[in-house]
């Protein structure tokens, strides 16, 4: 939270940015005690040029006891008993925990604090964030390092349909994203090594600090999607564009097609800021590379391969598209082909009973007339001839509410015998049970 999580603490409690040397002493120390209770405990690489902290983040797995955990066998997380014996590891003076959420805030001393009064006491945030997995705690260790750059790749990688989150690395359906962007993922990894390869970054320079903006920034530009757009002159500020991804344009154009999330880290992280209106302007007056080397649909055909993704992004997409054609069919062609309320003498009961015969005989295989209509047959996928379908309702909508009547009728009294039915089993229960007590 950036050293703010005690601000709003009653009373607050005075968290201040710290210069490097208090930063590292006391990362050290919390590291120190932790790893007496963690297999796995370490601090993501910080961004470079960085001579003010806000807090100290450190992460943690595998607990080598179960009083050290928060992740329950049902997938629950309790983190008010861990919290508290990590604020008594800590000497902390407080803490922050929120339901379901494995990182807890503690309010530590500063270190050799010489303070005048309560109010003056000065106190470092230390974040301990508990992953899972030892895997996720790999990948949270890599996908956290330096600050801002994976927000700066993976603005370069999403037009080429790549994704990375707090899991690992996601390829995207195109068909599927821009209506439903989680159905749209298919994961890929969430090894570092392989991630990495894949962008055709260098391994061992990603696990050092860079020492410079300008050295990270470089980095970045080795991603093998990477590249400069030209310049657009025709963008007026509040366009909407829909093809924003294509290139890394920076500048005052390139500032207008972010998206949603990428403008709001503009407003808060000055290193992506630095990359968009600094870096990228730059590299395109200096020629930087102005035409992507590979495609998406290549990047797309790469990860099949590498990492045997096809059959199920192949089948996702089937049974999307399958799901979407379905609906369709229900929403446009059989209740869309129906004449409106307004055109059917009959009324809205009418319409209903055709639609609901309809959907019984194309979608649910009803005999109509005493037969199986060719508008109900299906592919071997599951999809219906549209033609067929759009041809069958014209033709029979109106016998269809004629039908759908008749059986609503049918079953209305097939309803009604039955609820007769039961009252006379009732009736004839409290009559026997009536003759078996006797006379009062």
């Amino acid at each position: 939270m950036g050293g703010s999580a005690f601000a709003l603490r009653v009373p607050p409690l005075n968290t201040p940015r710290m210069p490097s040397e208090i930063y590292t002493r006391v990362l050290q120390h919390t590291l120190a005690l932790l790893q007496s209770h963690y297999e796995y405990c370490a601090a993501p690489i910080e961004g470079p040029g960085k001579t003010t902290f806000g807090d100290v983040d450190v992460l943690v797995a595998s607990p080598v006891s179960e009083s050290y955990s928060p992740f329950l066998k049902n997938s629950f997380i309790l983190m008010k008993p861990v919290a508290e014996k990590l604020k008594t590891l800590l000497n902390a003076e407080a803490l922050i925990t929120t339901a379901g959420n494995p990182t807890v805030n503690f309010a530590v001393p500063w270190p050799d604090d010489n303070y005048q009064s309560a109010s003056d006491k000065r106190y470092v945030q230390v974040d301990v964030h508990h992953l899972p997995t030892a895997e996720r705690f790999q990948w949270e260790l890599f996908h956290s390092a330096h600050g801002d750059l994976w927000n700066i790749l993976g603005a370069t990688i999403r037009p080429f349909g790549l994704t990375a989150n707090d899991v690992g690395l996601y390829l995207r359906i195109p068909e599927i994203e821009a209506l439903d962007k989680k159905k749209s993922l298919i994961f890929l990894t969430s090894d570092p090594k392989r991630v990495l390869d894949f962008l055709g970054l260098d391994e061992d320079k990603w696990w050092k600090q860079f020492e410079t903006q300008g050295e990270m920034f470089q980095y970045a530009t080795k991603n093998r999607m990477f590249w400069v757009k030209e310049e657009a002159d025709d963008v007026k500020e509040g366009d909407v564009l829909t093809n924003v991804d294509l290139g890394q344009e920076g500048g005052d154009a390139g500032k207008k097609k972010l998206k949603h999330n990428d403008r709001q880290r503009m407003a808060k992280r000055p290193i992506f800021r630095a990359w968009i209106d600094e870096f990228i302007p730059m590299l395109r007056k200096q020629g930087g590379p102005k035409e992507p080397e590979i495609t998406r649909e290549q990047i797309r055909d790469e990860a099949f391969y590498k990492f045997g993704v096809r059959e199920v992004y192949e089948k996702r997409l089937k049974d999307w598209q399958l799901a979407r054609h379905l609906e369709e069919l229900k929403r446009d062609m059989i209740k869309g082909q129906i004449p409106p309320v307004e055109e059917i003498p009959e009324g809205p009961p009418f319409r209903s009973a055709a639609i609901r015969m309809l959907i019984d005989v194309i979608m649910g295989g009803k005999e109509f007339d005493g037969t199986i209509p060719p508008a109900a047959r299906k592919s071997e996928e599951g999809f219906y001839d549209l033609d067929l379908v759009q041809s069958f309702i014209t033709l029979n909508w109106r016998r269809a509410g004629e039908l759908g009547l008749a059986h609503q009728q049918v079953r209305a009294m097939e309803t009604m015998r039955a609820k007769e039915q039961k009252k006379r089993k009732a009736a004839e229960e409290m009559d026997r049970h009536a003759c078996a007590a006797g006379p009062i």
